[in-house]
This record gives C-alpha cells, structure tokens and sequence, in this order.
C-alpha cells in the first residue's frame, strides 16, 4: 500500500516494534445513576472521551458498573447503560434513607485498589456527589488516574477540583450538541478526532486511526469503500474536519483538528 508519495506512512508505523507495542491502560468507569439522572447526555460520545490517553496506551474498559434504585431508575439512561454491557447494581434506598450508591461505589472501587485484580490505572466516576471526594482522593494517593463526570454547576466546588485529575461535564454531551453524520465511517473517525489531545499536535495520520480501532475494534479500514487510510483521511479533510501535511520525506501528519 503506497500513497501519492509513494510511502504509506500507516504500513511504515505497522512495521515499526517502537509504534506497535503499546502499554494496556485498564479503565474503570462507576455511575450513581440517582446522581446523573437530571441531566440529558449520550453515553456513547462521553464514553468515547473517557479513552482519551497517550498515543502509546491501548485503552480498554475492564469495569463498567452503574449504582441506582433498578426499579425506579431512570428508563433511558438504564437503556443506554445496557446499550454498553454495564453491570447494574441495586442499591435501593432503605427508608428515608439518601441515596446508597456513594457508598457501594467507594467500597467496590477501593477493593480493586486493595487486590490488584484486575489492574486500574484509570478510576472514571460519573457523579456530582461531593462524597466521591473522599475515594478520588485517596486513588490519587496511590498513583491512580481518577476523573470525574459532573455537572457544569458543580466545576467551581474547590472540594471536586482538588480531588480528581480530569473534569469532564455531562452538559457537554447532550445529545443535541454532538453533532452526528449519516455515515458511519465519519462518525468513528469525527469520535477519533474528538479523542486527539490538541496540544500534541502535528502527529502521524495513524494516530486517528488507532484512535479510531479504539472505539471500535472491528474498524478495518480495508474493508470500508476506502481501502487505505489515506484515502479515508483525504476525504475527511475536505468534509471540513481536519488539515493535514505530507512532509518531503512522505510522511502525513494532522495539523489542524476542525470540529
């Protein structure tokens, strides 16, 4: 496979051990279904933002739990929880009792840190409850990555800001702000794009596609009317996406991320 300058960069990457061999990054990601409940947003773009890493880091998650009243819980964030195979677990109120969630999360997150098995390195919490404070912070203490999904209104609590590594907020996935395609392959690869870290940019054309496996593993570009990257690249940059350059040497890297 050669592209117009007669060097394919995503097989030179592919035939490099340095590029190939990436470090497995475990994710674990905790909903308080009660918490998050008021506020609209589409599961699927956030989770795809919670692979955000390093391009040497193979993203997986090896925990996906949500904590709620499974019978008064929300329907539509219930269906969307297992649209993505979360394990729901009851944690109905006990009388007047507040919301029990908290503390089964805290319990359950902080056992992973105690057997080790599996290995976390990054702790996603999807909540506003200021008693998460309190565990984020104690993984911290141990070396652990930990980010907080929460409402827009609660960023400026010092108490939240002080506890966890990564803010992320709920309101930034409402379903009518993520703009969606009719083509699924500009869909991955605009989620891909979402998923670059803007500061380290330019980088190889691969890193989109990696980007792009990540959140889906069975994307193969050879199997899409594309064939090659490139090709696929190219016409995402006159849809309006990106901009790339293709140094003398041959070698394309993204430039400009567009959306």
């Amino acid at each position: 496979m050669t592209n117009n300058n007669g060097r394919d960069t995503i097989n030179a990457c592919s035939q490099n051990p340095k590029i190939m061999k990436k470090q497995m990054y475990n994710i674990a990601v905790y909903v308080d279904m009660e918490n998050v409940a008021s506020t609209e947003f589409a599961l699927e773009d956030l989770m795809s933002a919670l692979l955000r890493a390093d391009d040497d880091h193979n993203c997986i998650f090896v925990i996906k739990a949500a904590y709620g009243n499974q019978r008064t819980g929300k329907k539509t964030l219930k269906e969307q929880l297992i649209d993505h195979n979360f394990t729901l677990i009851d944690t109905p109120k006990i009388g007047a009792e507040k919301n029990r969630a908290d503390l089964f999360i805290s319990l359950d997150a902080f056992e992973t840190l105690y057997l080790g098995n599996p290995k976390i390195d990054r702790y996603c919490f999807l909540t506003s409850d200021s008693d998460f404070t309190v565990i984020g912070d104690r993984l911290r203490k141990y070396g652990k990555e930990v980010w907080l999904v929460c409402r827009k209104k609660d960023k400026d609590r010092a108490i939240l800001a002080k506890a966890f590594d990564t803010l992320l907020f709920l309101e930034d996935f409402a379903r009518a702000k993520i703009k969606t395609f009719d083509d699924a392959i500009e869909n991955l690869f605009v989620k891909a794009l979402r998923n670059i870290d803007r500061n380290k940019l330019p980088i190889n054309v691969s890193t989109a596609n990696n980007k792009m496996k990540e959140i889906d593993p069975s994307f193969d570009v050879a199997r899409t009317q594309y064939k090659n990257f490139m090709p696929l690249v190219k016409e995402m940059s006159s849809r309006g996406h990106l901009r790339f350059t293709t140094s003398p040497g041959g070698e394309n890297r993204i430039t400009d991320i567009l959306i």
